[in-house]
């Protein structure tokens, strides 16, 4: 699992959005009149201006892709949409605090590049706890994912049983994918990432395994952290990606590794300080 260069693909969007001033400009706010409204091939249901905590995306698009962009301050954040027959419903949470966000439907153009579609201005009243709800690429609303949670810890009373019964499944049941590592390195970031595709497709990078643990425990509960970071050993120093789990009845955060568990014969990564010596943290979310 070496990684010969410093870098953190799987978290990176690198997006270059081009405004057609045909449709919207950057600066573009969203009028409504009654019903839907129509930009760059986008019908959009309604938003209010002032939400608690999240803000949901309904519509149609004649577009084959569109994403969505959440802008707070100088935080920008981009979620896939899933079109089923150009159909789209999606919950965004907006986990950077209360005040004003800027969200906008983003159009594909042509490989990474997007123009603006509708542009909407919300002011957000409620503060969010990030670790406990759905975020991007940690889809731990879904059913699929609800339903192996429940399943990992129907024998798991307390919070530390459950963490260690979910790291013990995706350390155990998810296999590392050395081709999409390799791509990775040749700069093609052009993957599928997430909980609920590496639980479907039983493999993923370290960004994966950390994203279903993520899920798996915000699905029965738990406040679970995805970390990125430094694995910094001597003669090895690389990004990498893990968890921490918040342990209600004893107070207190845990580590837990389940990609470097999951090749280990020796170490199970799971709450021991000695094992984690080399991991250096730079962000959580």
């Amino acid at each position: 699992m070496r990684k010969s260069i410093k870098i953190f693909a799987m978290l990176c969007i690198v997006v270059t959005v081009f405004v057609n001033v045909a449709f919207a400009t950057s600066t573009t706010s969203a009028t409504y009149t009654p019903g839907f409204m129509r930009i760059s091939k986008v019908t959009l249901q309604n938003i209010p201006s002032k939400v608690e905590g999240k803000v949901t995306f309904s519509g149609m698009t004649e577009n084959e892709k569109i994403k969505i962009l959440v802008v707070k301050d100088e935080v920008q954040r981009w979620y896939d949409v899933k079109l089923e027959d150009g159909a789209f419903h999606e919950e965004i949470w907006l986990i950077d605090g209360t005040g004003n966000y800027t969200v906008s439907v983003l159009v594909h153009i042509v490989d990474r590049k997007y123009r603006y579609g509708p542009t909407v201005k919300v002011e957000n009243l409620t503060e969010v706890n990030r670790f406990t709800v759905p975020t991007l690429h940690v889809e731990s609303n879904h059913e699929e994912i609800i339903e192996l949670a429940n399943e990992i810890t129907k024998n798991s009373k307390t919070d530390i049983e459950k963490a260690r019964s979910i790291h013990d499944w995706v350390s155990s049941n998810i296999t590392y994918d050395y081709e999409k590592y390799y791509r990775q390195l040749e700069k093609n970031f052009d993957n599928e990432y997430g909980a609920l595709h590496t639980f479907r497709t039983g493999t993923g990078v370290c960004y994966d395994y950390s994203n279903l643990v993520a899920a798996l425990g915000r699905a029965v509960g738990l406040q679970v952290k995805v970390v990125k970071g430094d694995y910094a050993a001597p003669g090895r120093n690389e990004l990498h990606a893990w968890n921490e789990i918040y342990i209600s009845e004893e107070n207190r955060w845990i580590t837990l590794d389940s990609t470097f568990a999951a090749s280990s014969f020796t170490k199970d990564y799971f709450d021991n300080s000695f094992d984690f010596i080399y991991h250096k943290i730079l962000e959580v979310y």
